[in-house]
């Protein structure tokens, strides 16, 4: 097959954008080129018949201009053009799936009010006006009402209308700024994840800066005090801000009970945004600090997610792979292994398909270690998919974990010397990651070696161990030094 970009877009298409596209540049509308046609055509018959490897562009040619000799500045030409259709195609295919009713009529708006036609703007404004005020708060919400009533703003100033221009100017403020407020929190909000998930900082961190230079606690106890429309979600945004900017776990728990007490006014997205982004961060950030208290919170905030939340529905899309064995691994460590079992049946569905096995078989594999079934376990893990590298990094944790339980330490010593030479191909790893699965691959090795060769230690070797894992960020922390602690009491 030619390398070509008309033709690495078109054989993308699915069946039936195939068909949409043939109509497309059937359409005068669109399309005036007949040879155009016939060349679509032609390629869509090779797609379709899996023979893409037959196109070229003299065969084409020949296809098109039956008879005549080959002409590349033609064909050049003519490939460059369907390029254009497919580009056009797409774009008009996206806005078909994608522009919703209230788009469509606040575009409406703006072609009635720049044709003068009055009687029909009044109309469609107020029916616009009605149906987004009545709909839940979404992620445009604000910017749709902000929008109606620039256009509103626009249609009265044209027309020399003072009063009601006036009002309409501060109908736009009334919703530009709720809008600029949870734009604010939601990039904060994405900004700490990338820096906690990456290691990377800004150089300048604006945001933060920002918002103390504004005094932003003051600013939420002023509208706590005030009556203004759409207040609980400002004060949401602004009490995740306060908490992030170095607030107490006083104001989390504020901020959860003014979300709790307000899911009715958010659509499913946005509960699923506010759960996650919001409150599920800081309990997950003070749950790595070490406060069991925040772990056992987190939990529960992952428990009320699915409870609050339409997975896979209505703006909400497949769970995340790392949230759902997260669900999993907080029940098992909380000693709900019923829970955590129930869950990975119940919303294994909602997964990604592309990772849907694996992380079934990992949290099921996760489930038989918690209930001492550790061949099991052993079982899910080899039938597990290691593409992922993340998934690679669970599936040899407790791999290790149940060859320690089955004294199989032998297959340990060579699970740890593959781990070792995995991590040293694995050369883009920040460096205080690769430092913790270094003290992890140590820390295994160790325990293996006391475990086989326990005549070999001492107690003092043991605690100085003990010390060192305690000082560590090694995976599974608690289960090995539980471990360790059963060796010092049976040997030592």
């Amino acid at each position: 097959m030619i390398k070509n970009k008309a033709i690495e877009v078109i054989s993308t298409f699915s069946g039936s954008e195939l068909k949409e596209f043939s109509l497309f540049l059937e359409s005068p509308y669109f399309n005036s080129n007949k040879s155009l046609i016939k060349l679509f055509g032609e390629i869509k018959k090779a797609l379709l018949a899996n023979k893409a490897e037959n196109l070229t562009e003299e065969f084409l040619y020949g296809k098109i201009f039956k008879g005549k000799k080959y002409n590349y500045g033609i064909m050049k030409n003519l490939m460059s053009e369907l390029f254009k259709q497919a580009e056009k195609f797409l774009v008009l295919n996206l806005n078909n799936r994608t522009i919703k009713e209230t788009e469509q009529q606040l575009l409406l708006l703006e072609e009635l009010e720049r044709r003068g036609l009055d009687d029909n703007f009044k109309q469609v404004f107020t029916k616009t006006k009605d149906q987004i005020k009545a709909g839940k708060i979404n992620t445009s919400y604000y910017q749709n009402l902000g929008r109606l009533f620039e256009t509103a703003k626009d249609y009265h100033r044209n027309r020399s209308n003072v009063n009601e221009y006036s009002v309409n100017v501060l109908n736009v403020v009334e919703y530009t700024f709720p809008q600029i407020i949870s734009m604010l929190a939601d990039e904060y909000a994405l900004q700490y994840t990338a820096e906690h998930s990456t290691n990377h900082k800004p150089e300048t961190d604006l945001l933060k800066e920002f918002f103390k230079s504004i005094n932003i606690e003051d600013f939420t106890k002023i509208v706590e005090n005030s009556s203004i429309k759409n207040k609980e979600d400002i004060l949401i945004r602004l009490h995740f801000i306060v908490m992030l900017t170095g607030g107490s776990d006083e104001v989390y728990y504020k901020l959860r009970d003014v979300v709790f007490a307000n899911t009715e006014i958010y659509s499913n997205q946005m509960r699923y945004t506010i759960m996650n982004n919001y409150l599920l961060l800081y309990a997950e950030k003070r749950a790595s600090e070490g406060s069991s208290e925040f772990f056992a919170e987190k939990f529960y905030l992952l428990k009320k997610l699915f409870t609050i939340v339409k997975m896979n529905k209505d703006g909400v899309g497949y769970i995340f792979l790392s949230t759902y064995l997260d669900t999993v691994l907080s029940g098992i460590r909380l000693g709900e292994t019923e829970y955590a079992s129930k869950f990975a049946e119940e919303y294994r569905k909602d997964i990604d398909p592309s990772v849907r096995d694996v992380a079934y078989r990992l949290a099921r594999a996760y489930i038989f270690a918690a209930e001492k079934n550790y061949e099991s376990s052993l079982k899910e893990l080899a039938r597990t998919e290691q593409a992922d590298f993340h998934i690679k990094l669970r599936t040899k944790f407790l791999y290790l974990r149940c060859c320690y339980e089955l004294s199989l330490f032998e297959q340990g010593f060579s699970m740890i010397d593959s781990f070792k030479k995995f991590l040293a191909d694995t050369k883009e790893l920040p460096p205080d990651f690769r430092r913790k699965l270094n003290d992890s691959c140590k820390s295994y090795f160790e325990l293996f070696k006391i475990s086989s060769s326990p005549e070999k230690y001492d107690s003092v070797k043991l605690d100085k161990q003990i010390a060192f894992v305690k000082a560590s960020g090694i995976n599974t922390k608690e289960w090995y030094l539980s471990k360790l602690e059963e060796l010092k009491n049976k040997y030592y």
